[in-house]
């Protein structure tokens, strides 16, 4: 949001120390474009994620790139000239007061979600490069609505998992060397509308059962008016996930149906409650 203002001289604050926010970023090219960032953030390109229960195989086709989250973050920084570490404390639609200093203008809110939330714990390593082409998903019958991930890049492996639990005993097995390891929680949370206009994680446009939040910011930095269908959306992923918890190992023993299969997504990658409506190649 700062770098398209960039001509009106933005002031960011932030609390943290450094800028690179490490996240496995895999977004469809979609999402990417949205953002409109050089394309020398794009990690690379993938073509197909192979979902792997027990014996059973599932490959999902579309098309999805890795964005490197961090490089960006840094690059914005040094560009916007962000003052860190601060703690900025909001008034309201036009004031925002560090320590002593007050600043006018019109404000977006980017501090994090705040509200209730379903948190889940992510864990990744970096580990060594493997020489593969698609992403791999695993899901596990003890890690309800959790799932863990091997996602090769040309120069390491991002091998984690998500659960709502220790999501450490689901990290897929990579006989590679760690170079790594960074994590942290993330809210599963239904989105509300905020007194100030927002944008990340605060506003609660979070991917439920991912949780992407890149989706939501390229979303409103295309038009903000965007959020109230992106709020349902996201309402939708929220009961689907909550109800895949519940039915989590009848859902895995379905899987076998699909044994095989390969499902095309286009929308759905970002849309998750359209995967109920999924074609199958």
């Amino acid at each position: 949001m700062a770098h398209r203002l960039r001509d009106r001289d933005p002031k960011v604050f932030d609390r943290r120390r450094s800028p690179g926010k490490q996240c496995t970023g895999i977004v469809s090219r979609n999402t990417f474009e949205k953002l409109s960032v050089s394309k020398e953030f794009l990690d690379r390109e993938f073509k197909e994620i192979r979902v792997v229960y027990n014996s059973v195989e599932i490959y999902i086709r579309g098309d999805f790139v890795r964005l490197g989250r961090e490089r960006l973050e840094r690059w914005l920084d040094s560009d916007l000239g962000v003052i860190r570490p601060v703690d900025a404390v909001i008034k309201g639609m036009d004031e925002v007061v560090v320590g002593s200093s007050v600043y006018r203008g019109k404000v977006y809110d980017a501090s994090g979600w705040k509200g209730k939330a379903n948190w889940v714990k992510a864990i990744e390593y970096v580990m060594e490069p493997i020489n593969q082409e698609e992403i791999v998903v695993t899901l596990d019958p003890r890690n309800p609505a959790g799932f863990g991930w091997i996602v090769p890049l040309p120069d390491r492996t991002l091998v984690g998992a998500l659960s709502r639990s220790d999501p450490r005993p689901f990290v897929p097995k990579l006989q590679r060397r760690v170079l790594s390891v960074h994590g942290g929680a993330i809210p599963r949370v239904k989105p509300t509308p905020t007194p100030i206009p927002a944008i990340g994680d605060r506003t609660g446009l979070i991917k439920t059962f991912t949780g992407g939040g890149i989706f939501g910011i390229a979303e409103l930095l295309e038009d903000f008016s965007n959020f109230n269908r992106l709020r349902k959306e996201i309402s939708r992923q929220y009961t689907i996930t909550s109800l895949l918890e519940k039915t989590w190992r009848l859902g895995l023993t379905s899987l076998r149906f699909m044994n095989g299969k390969t499902l095309s997504v286009n929308q759905e990658f970002d849309f998750h409650s359209f995967l109920f409506s999924l074609r199958k190649l």
